[in-house]
């Protein structure tokens, strides 16, 4: 067996062992999460179109920096595995060395020597310890990807939220400046019946009251529009200081039923990120119990060598395989100038253990990650908790939602059948123009009213979602929603 035949053979064997090894250390389950390139941060953009769909504020959202953030904290743990597996996968280095020496001092020769030597290593044994730090950054990266997976819901819940009280703010500055318009008609009649000694001067004084208060209404609504439309601007990233009024088309629609509650919590507990991640982080503090009582074991390791082992400067090839850490290696001795004696071909085959007796934090360490593993277990089950109080939780808050779209639906159709009835009365010459009026802006109120209910029900329906695992940002104000 020659030198180079004896290296071949280690190298193929460790190329072998390591895929396998590989192959049982597949990364754990996790949710399939996109994360773009990093970008470098851009001023606000501005915003020309004052008309914005939430399509567009999807898109822009993408770019916003809590978006981005929480890419970055995602793409970190990415980084981290990356690390762990180089860490653990197959490593080369080479190196070389050179002596000079003459024997005796006082009248030997001077001799020379230059050895190049190569060393190859790679964990290779699956339960060896050199693979923790791997699978704590697989269970990492899983735990990272629920955490984007909340965060992006979260802004993408936060924006439809803001969005909403948008239009809210702009119905409401409409709402107001009617009835500012109608006090101050109210008033004009008030001061005309005033004149004619129909009306005293405190009834005059409660209609001018009532437009003064109607008008800093109108007032406070107005400036109420303006700082929603730029948290809104705001939280998409876009410049906050436009003087520019949104024109927000798309609307909530009333949203279908909740499923039975069961169901919903079934797949929540299947489901949410606070229900992963402390079953990972239970994996983690198993694995950390495993880890102590691996570490009270015995350490045990082989090695081999073969080559010209009978004196310095010879070549030779050795390996040795560490089965508490896993980790196996080979190493090339080759000087570039032959012995001049010639030393002959050995081979020696080695097996070392030790035990520590006296001075190991061993069963301490072993107490310890068992306190912490009960300690997740409990964490788990409060996760679980939680959960199951949440989705109840919004659960009543989807169908009271849902309740009060009744109730103002009756009133809207009462409001309605009102204004019929004034216009009625005035071609009849039995009601007054000022009478509809005050009809209509009741129209008006009623109609904010029960679109600001439909608005409550579908973003309860869709924290209910979210609660129950079940949220898809792709259906949001498109299922069944209004141009």
């Amino acid at each position: 067996m020659t030198l180079s035949a004896a290296l071949l053979c280690a190298s193929l064997l460790g190329s072998a062992l390591f895929g396998s090894a590989l192959a049982q250390t597949a990364p754990l389950a996790a949710p399939p999460v996109t994360a773009t390139p990093a970008a470098a941060p851009t001023p606000p953009a501005a915003l020309v179109n004052p008309v914005l769909n939430f399509d567009q504020v999807q898109q822009a959202i993408k770019t916003s920096p809590g978006w981005r953030s929480a890419e970055e904290n995602y793409r970190a743990a990415q980084y981290n595995l990356d690390a762990a597996r180089a860490r653990t996968g197959l490593s080369l280095s080479v190196g070389a060395s050179a002596t000079a020496g003459k024997t005796p001092l006082d009248g030997g020769d001077y001799k020379a020597a230059a050895t190049l030597t190569g060393q190859v290593g790679a964990a290779v044994l699956p339960w060896g310890s050199a693979f923790d730090p791997l699978r704590a950054a697989e269970r990492a990266l899983s735990r990272a990807a629920f955490d984007l997976q909340e965060s992006r819901q979260t802004l993408l819940l936060t924006a439809l939220q803001n969005y909403l009280a948008a239009q809210s703010a702009a119905t409401q500055e409409t709402l107001t400046a009617a009835q500012a318009a109608l006090a101050a008609k109210q008033l004009d009649a008030a001061q005309v019946q005033r004149q004619n000694n129909l009306l005293s001067l405190e009834g005059l004084l409660d209609r001018q009251g009532n437009l003064e208060n109607a008008q800093a209404s109108a007032i406070a609504a107005q400036a109420n529009r303006e700082i929603t439309q730029r948290q809104l601007l705001s939280d998409l990233g876009l410049d906050v200081g436009l003087n520019l009024k949104l024109v927000l088309p798309s609307r909530a629609a009333l949203p279908d039923a909740p499923a039975p509650v069961e169901d919903l919590l079934a797949q929540a507990l299947q489901g949410r990120s606070e229900v992963q991640k402390a079953a990972s982080q239970l994996e983690d503090a198993r694995a950390t119990v495993v880890s102590a009582q691996r570490d009270r074991l015995p350490g045990l390791s082989a090695n081999l060598n073969y080559g010209e082992l009978g004196g310095t400067g010879g070549r030779s090839v050795s390996g040795s395989l560490d089965f508490k850490t896993g980790v196996t290696g080979a190493q090339i001795s080759f000087p570039l100038k032959a012995s001049e004696t010639p030393i002959p071909t050995s081979l020696s085959l080695g097996l070392s253990g030790s035990f520590n007796v006296l001075g190991s934090a061993a069963s301490a360490a072993i107490a310890s990650a068992q306190s912490s593993q009960r300690s997740a277990e409990l964490a788990l089950q409060s996760a679980r908790t939680s959960v199951e109080l949440d989705v109840r939780r919004k659960d009543n808050d989807a169908l009271s939602t849902r309740r009060l779209v009744e109730v103002q639906q009756t009133a809207l159709t009462r409001a309605q059948t009102a204004l019929a009835s004034a216009r009625a009365r005035l071609e009849a010459g039995l009601g007054t123009a000022l009478d509809v009026q005050v009809a209509d802006v009741a129209v008006q109120n009623a109609q904010a009213s029960f679109d600001q209910a439909v608005s409550n029900a579908y973003l309860a329906k869709l924290q209910l979602d979210k609660a129950a695992a079940r949220f898809n940002a792709a259906l949001i104000l498109t299922a069944g929603a209004k141009p």
